[in-house]
């Protein structure tokens, strides 16, 4: 297929990606000469923004994976991107059954009937670099097969390594080019979703250690079945947790759940040190029972020894409007807050405490903090954090309740002028 092709992949992004490049420098060098075009501008953004999310349509994979970052980067993106790009966060065209059952049974190294009786050629769910299908095995037993679309990492890593050249050009034609640390965070992520063996691992670690709560369920893996591109897992039947409609008609009260979901991520974050790193509504379910489902551990975490207690301190700080405090917790942890403006950050800390904001306070909190440096290990308690509030809202708007109870241990007197958490209830 010509769109798997790494050559043909290179010359369909560089077609898109190089002319918008050339008019955004002719641009530039107008606004120096004091002939702005701000229509202009715009324009060059829809086109860009148009050619990328083809490229997404077309090219799937790693670059649907880009377009869903670049969708959601509200703080540095205009509103364009946020347009063309953020319909990829739910929308990933599935592959037929027919395509991939002989890349299963290669995996299996058996046929395919003789370990399971039936397997539903409609996937349950598609996203950028595998999909699941619902499957019983021979002993009758519901299971869910992931499989890694076949070229996904072949194609990864040619992918990556043209768009870290088209960014690393960018940051020079364009300094303070917004998306070099969207980027990186991108090819992080992808090398984690795409080691399955890694997700089997982390699947199993967090069932172990979660096996003591009767109100939280971690599908079984059976490992015998599990490849490096293929995993097998216990079927959990369940509703999706943003199905709000659908589970209060079920009579779930959808406050509890929302303090059920933040006592058990205030538990992986600050007690045990290894979370669940996604919690996208799909992959958090409520079963019948009332039990939380968790899925997908492509993400999942291993905080360093320690680190935990210093983002509990950083973000009890923050939520405490303790500034100063923040400020020292954030350096202790290994960010580094030396050209930018510490306000900026404060205010940044709250925003991804849930605090309210427009677009545009956002962006200027995220350009006006210029962290020089930022540990490793944030990004993805950060965006864990990020998509619990976006969670929150839909469980009981206008609360902030997840990150509240979150925090809750963490926070001693309410919340000060000094970080500014105000209007966070809108």
């Amino acid at each position: 297929m010509l769109s798997r092709r790494p050559l043909y992949r290179a010359l369909r992004i560089v077609r898109v990606v190089a002319p918008a490049m050339l008019r955004y420098r002719t641009l530039e060098k107008r606004d120096a000469r004091g002939r702005s075009q701000p229509e202009a501008w715009t324009r060059n953004h829809e086109r860009l923004a148009t050619g990328l999310a083809r490229l997404g349509e077309d090219l799937g994979g790693v670059m649907i994976k880009f377009c869903q970052v670049a969708g959601a980067r509200a703080d540095v993106l205009p509103a364009p991107f946020l347009r063309e790009l953020g319909r990829f966060h739910d929308r990933v065209t599935p592959r037929p059954w027919s395509e991939l059952a002989p890349f299963v049974e290669g995996e299996l190294a058996r046929p395919i009937a003789a370990i399971f009786s039936s397997i539903d050629p409609e996937p349950v769910a598609a996203a950028s670099l595998a999909q699941v299908h619902r499957a019983r095995l021979r002993d009758g037993e519901s299971v869910a097969i992931k499989i890694q679309y076949p070229e996904a990492e072949r194609l990864y890593r040619s992918d990556l390594a043209l768009v870290r050249r088209i960014v690393a050009l960018a940051s020079r034609l364009f300094p303070g080019f917004p998306l070099r640390e969207a980027v990186l965070d991108v090819a992080h992520f992808i090398a984690l979703e795409l080691d399955f063996e890694r997700e089997a691992a982390s699947t199993e670690r967090v069932r172990r250690a979660l096996a003591g709560d009767p109100s939280v369920v971690v599908p079984r893996l059976h490992a015998g079945l599990s490849t490096r591109r293929l995993l097998v897992l216990e079927f959990l039947d369940g509703t999706p947790i943003h199905e709000t409609a659908r589970l209060e008609a079920e009579g779930f009260d959808l406050r509890s759940l929302a303090d059920r979901i933040a006592d058990l991520y205030r538990r992986m974050l600050f007690e045990d040190g290894f979370f669940h790193g996604d919690p996208h509504p799909g992959n958090l379910l409520v079963l019948r029972d009332g039990r939380i489902g968790l899925l997908d551990f492509g993400l999942a975490k291993e905080l360093p020894e320690g680190f935990g207690e210093g983002v509990a301190r950083l973000l009890g700080a923050a939520s405490r409007g303790d500034r100063p405090a923040a400020l020292r917790a954030a350096r202790e942890i290994g960010f580094r807050i030396e050209s930018g403006d510490p306000d900026a950050f404060a205010r940044l800390l709250a925003i991804v405490l849930g605090a309210r904001h427009d677009l545009a306070e956002l962006r200027s909190a995220a350009l006006g903090s210029a962290v020089d440096g930022v540990p490793p290990d944030i990004a993805l308690v950060f965006r864990t954090l990020v998509r619990l509030n976006g969670l929150s809202e839909r469980l009981a708007p206008g609360e902030r309740r997840i990150p509240l109870r979150i925090l809750s241990p963490l926070v001693a007197p309410p919340p000060a002028p000094g970080l500014p958490l105000e209007n966070t209830h809108g």
